[in-house]
């Protein structure tokens, strides 16, 4: 289980969450939902450790997860609107280099499997400064199936489905169903659910900070 107790995040000189408590269950899927500015990716980034606390803890268990910073970040992936993509390399590159970045022993066969897994085994040698914001997205999402491979336990998504396709939905919402048969847990920022065709829980924050 994933606490957050008594937590006070801020962003900038606004306070997104004061004194706010609740739980995520392991092993499952939960939907951030939640008006603009509820605090959808702010909650993400802080449980990231992209964002320091006021106040508060969150817990892993019963282990504060930022006591070691560096373990923690090996449990999770974090994919927001930015996507993390170097323009300058090409999409096979990006995935290559952030996986030895990530001290990942992957092979040429995980990376291939990795980029079909979105639908972009054709693109890979295309320089991300020639890709759509969509394929950008696939490119990104890519990740998610290397972190299978190599036992990452949370996937943090922030808007994940924004510039896909229908097609592109299908593949990701396999990616989900395939991580949370492994017992994996996902955070995912999202005001579009009809999206989805699999089971989660619902955190909304438009409820809960009432």
């Amino acid at each position: 289980m994933l606490y957050l107790q008594n937590v006070t995040i801020k962003r900038d000189t606004k306070i997104v969450f004061y004194n706010w408590s609740t739980k995520i269950k392991n092993s499952k899927i939960t939907i951030i939902s939640g008006k603009n500015g509820a605090g959808k990716s702010t909650l993400l980034r802080a449980i990231a450790g992209l964002i320091p606390l006021e106040n508060g803890t969150i817990k892993y268990n019963n282990d504060e997860i930022f006591k070691d910073q560096i373990k923690w970040g090996q449990n999770l992936i974090f994919i927001d609107s930015k996507n993390g993509l170097s323009k300058d390399l090409t999409v096979y590159e990006n995935l290559k280099i952030w996986s030895e970045m990530r001290g990942w022993n992957a092979s040429d066969d995980d990376f291939q499997k990795a980029l079909n897994s979105v639908d972009m085994i054709h693109y890979k040698k295309m320089y991300i400064s020639q890709c759509s914001e969509g394929l950008k997205k696939r490119a990104a999402l890519s990740r998610l199936y290397l972190s299978i491979l190599f036992d990452v336990k949370f996937w943090l998504l922030d808007e994940p489905t924004n510039e896909l396709d229908k097609k592109s939905i299908i593949l990701f919402n396999k990616l989900i169903q395939k991580f949370s048969e492994n017992k994996g847990t996902v955070l995912l920022a999202c005001h579009e659910l009809k999206l989805f065709d699999f089971n989660y829980e619902l955190l909304n924050l438009d409820l809960l900070k009432k």
